[in-house]
């Protein structure tokens, strides 16, 4: 079940010693950062926001991603291994900050302090998963966005990566002031996204997928930043 309320009720009961397809994520490097508008609500029920769990283990000259489920033969994930877990959601992303030009088409912007930025204008549908990180405090973060404005979908929302290593990785997940809708002939196409669940199922339900290819933030999977991202869970 997926829902701010259902997935804050299975994070308390975790912290409770008394109870127990062509790839389309966002992944960060240091500094990248994020403005989209998300399509989940966060309401009880909201498919399009839900919690996963993935091994990520390397197999010969390759890293497998694969989703920890019911339907999902794991026989083959090492014994060592364990999941991360992760929380993730669909939005319009509208543009990405980047600190390096990594491609031609990305458009050089003066960032703060006059910091050279690079932007890459996305405009399109992705999955943005995270880390719920120590204590929690990535995902308490989309959490208060959901409680100042009573919905996720409400406005724009900026997600930020800093650093680069084990111990000073951290993300900010923000409400912005940013008056940027979801583009009219957009929206029907929000009906028909595939639930986080599904997507995962269909992307990572198998050990014969391979890493994806990287194109930009907005559709890239790299070795580190998914073992990086496994620390802060």
């Amino acid at each position: 079940m997926g829902g701010i309320s259902a997935i804050q009720n299975r994070v308390d009961e975790r912290a409770n010693p008394q109870s127990q397809t062509a790839g389309q994520e966002v992944f960060f490097k240091d500094g990248d950062q994020a403005f989209l508008t998300p399509v989940a609500t966060g309401e009880e029920n909201d498919l399009l926001l839900d919690e996963v769990h993935l091994y990520t283990y390397r197999s010969g000259n390759r890293w497998i991603n694969l989703l920890k489920d019911d339907d999902v033969d794991a026989s083959d994930v090492p014994d060592n291994i364990r999941p991360s877990h992760k929380f993730a959601f669909w939005a319009y992303v509208h543009d990405v900050m980047h600190t390096e030009k990594r491609f031609d088409d990305w458009e050089e912007v003066e960032g703060p302090q006059g910091k050279k930025m690079f932007v890459q204008h996305v405009n399109d549908f992705r999955v943005i998963p995270l880390g719920f990180g120590r204590s929690n405090y990535i995902w308490n973060q989309l959490v208060d966005v959901y409680n100042d404005w009573g919905a996720l979908n409400k406005g724009v929302v900026r997600v930020k990566r800093t650093g680069t290593g084990m111990y000073d990785t951290s993300y900010t997940v923000t409400a912005t002031a940013r008056n940027t809708d979801v583009p009219a002939e957009k929206i029907s196409e929000i009906a028909k996204l595939a639930g986080i669940k599904d997507y995962y199922k269909d992307r990572y339900g198998q050990v014969s997928q391979t890493t994806p290819s990287s194109e930009g933030v907005s559709l890239e999977t790299e070795e580190v930043t998914l073992l990086d991202d496994d620390l802060f869970n």
